[in-house]
């Protein structure tokens, strides 16, 4: 990585960026194409629901807006790789320097848990600590104990999958009418993982629940 400004005076007090203006701009670089407007997905023409997303909704109708930073070009996908399987946990310095959001608007927002199994590999939730970066309290609203990785499978597999999220103990009792809740993720790739979370908070009676993603698969 290469950083190009010159210390000075002006510079010497100045917080540094974690990555330089090259590194950014792979990182943000998009697609290039009409999309989806729900899920920002690349179509042939631009459209307010793509067939996947209908396919979604027809299944799972508790997401109302979804949100992404990225497309998963060949920087963020080092990026995530990083991130999610080599334990560089100072990816997420980046990830919160790209994400540009104030999630204050919101009265709670709920990480994408994983299991204990995929804790003691990982050592940490990707989706947890992202949300801390944002500095936002991260609300613990969903468990699993899922074992496999979604990365290894396909559309078709992920959609026939037994939802593998449940609550809480601590929420299942109450009723959230008139609250809002955002989803966070770090990649939304067939969009079933995080609409089976919404499937399962929705019995919490959330007046909205929205989706966020570092990027767009």
């Amino acid at each position: 990585m290469k950083m190009d400004e010159e210390l000075n005076i002006m510079t010497l007090f100045k917080a540094r960026h974690p990555l330089c203006d090259s590194c950014k701009k792979a990182l943000l670089e998009k697609f290039e194409g009409p999309r989806c407007q729900r899920c920002h997905q690349v179509t042939k023409k631009t459209i307010a629901v793509c067939g996947d997303c209908q396919t979604l909704i027809e299944v799972y109708p508790a997401v109302d807006k979804i949100y992404t930073f990225t497309d998963y070009n060949d920087a963020v996908k080092m990026l995530m790789h990083r991130y999610k399987f080599l334990k560089d946990y100072a990816m997420v310095e980046i990830i919160g320097f790209i994400c540009d959001v104030n999630l204050s608007s919101y009265d709670y927002v709920v990480p994408i848990p994983i299991s204990k199994e995929r804790m003691r590999e990982r050592t940490y939730n990707q989706a947890l600590e992202m949300i801390v970066k944002l500095k936002a309290k991260p609300a613990i609203f969903l468990e699993t104990k899922a074992k496999e990785r979604q990365s290894e499978q396909g559309r078709q597999s992920r959609m026939a999958r037994k939802n593998p999220f449940y609550l809480s103990e601590d929420v299942r009792e109450k009723d959230f009418t008139g609250k809002s809740i955002i989803i966070i993720d770090d990649i939304y790739t067939t969009g079933v993982t995080v609409h089976q979370a919404a499937d399962v908070l929705k019995v919490l009676n959330f007046q909205n629940i929205d989706v966020l993603t570092f990027s767009k698969a």
